[in-house]
């Protein structure tokens, strides 16, 4: 394990597009949170649903911070398809083979990198989180509802799995961040001609509602109220289910095309 690790950082380190894209996220990440925080505060529409500085408070923090991060693991998925068609692209995953390697260790690896990156995209959205809510309410009472960053790690590693199978797939990186970025808004616009009870089973629609707006269950509660039509939403037991069994799925098809192909 310490061995593929290691041959994997030696390859990463030195890809300067993937520093930058990191980099790209972390100063993203507050700014987005601070632009969040003015949007909602000044649409009139939206009033009600939240009071004063409630999203930079604990335990609210971790729900506005896993929230806004989320838009941003497309980002981070864009370098999970950069990274696994480099490898195929120049042929390193072959050559590693060469080098002595077994073709699962090779594949077991890049599981590896997606695991990896999920913690360190996690970690990073735990610190802005905790900084944040310190600074507004003290630490005070800063574990409860820590639990949103477990969730929010959860959906990485669902993100990512799914961009690692296009990358596979397609194997062009172009193509390939092409047909995964596109995806997101085929799924959404797909998803509003389904009804709600049906859309909501759809792999990426299932990780977004790990991370869902600060105030969702309010929103959700006013527009019963004004419809009068009860509204079904996902239990959290039957989403974390499905989002194992998509990461499953998306990795075990992952490595049943690459145990096929040619390296």
């Amino acid at each position: 394990m310490k061995q593929l690790l290691a041959i994997e950082y030696a390859k990463l380190k030195k890809l300067t597009s993937i520093k930058i894209i990191f980099l790209a996220y972390m100063v993203i990440i507050p700014l987005w949170m601070y632009f969040m925080d003015f949007f909602f505060h000044e649409n009139p529409g939206l009033k009600g649903l939240f009071t004063g500085d409630e999203f930079f408070v604990f335990p609210h923090v971790w729900k506005f911070t896993t929230y806004s991060a989320s838009f941003f693991n497309v980002l981070m998925g864009v370098t999970i398809v950069i990274i696994t068609c480099n490898e195929i692209q120049f042929k390193t995953m072959r050559q590693n083979v060469i080098d002595g390697l077994r073709k699962r260790d090779v594949i077991i690896s890049k599981f590896l990198v997606i695991l990896g990156i999920s913690l360190l995209v996690s970690f990073y959205t735990f610190l802005v989180g905790f900084i944040l809510g310190g600074i507004y309410s003290g630490f005070g009472n800063a574990y409860n509802g820590i639990d949103k960053v477990v969730l929010y790690f959860i959906q990485t590693i669902g993100y990512f799995s799914f961009a690692f199978l296009f990358a596979i797939i397609v194997r062009k990186p172009a193509l390939s961040i092409i047909f995964f970025i596109v995806y997101f808004p085929i799924e959404t616009i797909g998803g509003a001609f389904l009804p709600d009870a049906i859309y909501q089973f759809f792999p990426l629609k299932v990780y977004a509602d790990l991370t869902p707006l600060p105030f969702f269950e309010k929103l959700v509660s006013q527009q019963e109220t004004n419809t009068g039509i009860d509204i079904w939403i996902m239990g959290q037991e039957l989403r974390l289910t499905l989002a194992f069994v998509y990461i499953a799925f998306f990795i075990g098809l992952s490595y049943f095309i690459l145990k096929k192909r040619d390296l």
